[in-house]
């Protein structure tokens, strides 16, 4: 067995070395020599310039077959950053980009070959940006529950300055709330809520973090109510109006209804309501609501609805 072995590696022992350095050589040459090839997905860049906007569609990565070898065993290493698409001279309109190796970014060095972009060309549609101010709506969900009413409503602000692409800003005439939800409100309150935009690339003058409030005023149900005889008085001396007594109708809640008097309103006829050198002559007169603390009460309708005016005798 021992003359075997020593047969087996030391007869010609140096052409058994060659042979086996010459399939060591080979085997390095055939296995070391492929590239391997492999599809990532590179985040898209797009420069635009100052006051322009992209409207159309663009995908969020490209996908780039490379071809290189691999650092430390993996292509995580490869120091690939994004694809660029420098548009930051390009006039408004339509453009047809078609990528190239050139806009792949990645290190100098990097042992890597670009093989394939796709998507081949991409279509980037720019628009001026434009702002203008609209009011804000606020919706309500949910009402009262019974036996109450919503009265008013407004928020705070009352407007808001919206910013984004011409086509995009033009349609929009007013921008809503999320929805409000008085379902448990049976008295005056306040809602913080955000902004209900109907396009994401909309940015505007109110952020999350500083919403807009909205103030309701709840209370019961009102009813119709009619106040008759209230005296209705003329600026200026010399004037008399007729008839000299009014009728109006109010809406209020119950509550401002169990105390409503003469005393609670005025009527008044000013003197730029009538051209005095034209007398007799038709004036609406003016109805004020006195004492009303919660401005729930409504003016629904004065009887008669103009007065005659003419000078005193």
């Amino acid at each position: 067995m021992k003359r075997f072995l020593r047969k087996l590696f030391l007869d010609n022992w140096l052409l058994k070395a060659t042979s086996l350095l010459l399939a060591i050589v080979l085997w390095l040459f055939v296995h070391g020599g492929a590239q391997p090839e492999r599809v990532v997905a590179v985040p898209l860049e797009v420069r635009v310039p100052r006051q322009m906007e992209i409207v159309s569609n663009r995908p969020p990565n490209v996908e780039v077959t490379l071809r290189g070898a691999m650092v430390s065993g993996s292509w995580l290493n490869q120091p690939l950053t994004s694809c660029v698409v420098d548009l930051q001279n390009a006039p408004e309109g339509e453009h047809i980009i078609t990528l190239t190796q050139s806009n792949i970014k990645m290190s100098q060095g990097a042992g890597v070959e670009i093989l394939q972009i796709n998507p081949a060309h991409l279509t980037i549609i720019l628009e001026p940006t434009v702002s203008k101010e609209v009011p804000i709506g606020t919706p309500v969900e949910d009402g009262p529950p019974s036996g109450y009413e919503l009265y008013s409503k407004y928020p705070r602000p009352a407007s808001v300055i919206i910013t984004g692409a011409r086509s995009r800003i033009a349609p929009i005439s007013e921008v809503e709330t999320m929805p409000l939800s008085l379902a448990e409100q049976r008295e005056p309150g306040r809602f913080f809520v955000n902004l209900n935009l109907p396009d994401p690339s909309i940015r505007t003058s109110v952020s999350a973090e500083n919403p807009v409030q909205v103030q309701v005023n709840v209370g019961r149900t009102r009813r119709l109510h009619t106040v008759e005889d209230i005296p209705v008085t003329v600026d200026g001396d010399g004037y008399v109006a007729s008839p000299k007594q009014i009728a109006v109708q109010i809406l209020a809640p119950p509550e401002f209804l169990d105390r409503a008097t003469v005393a609670n309103f005025r009527a008044t006829v000013r003197s730029g309501a009538f051209d005095a050198a034209k007398l007799p002559a038709k004036a609406k007169p003016l109805v004020q609501i006195l004492n009303d603390t919660s401005g729930a009460a409504v003016i629904k309708a004065i009887q008669p609805p103009e007065i005659q005016i003419q000078k005193k005798r």
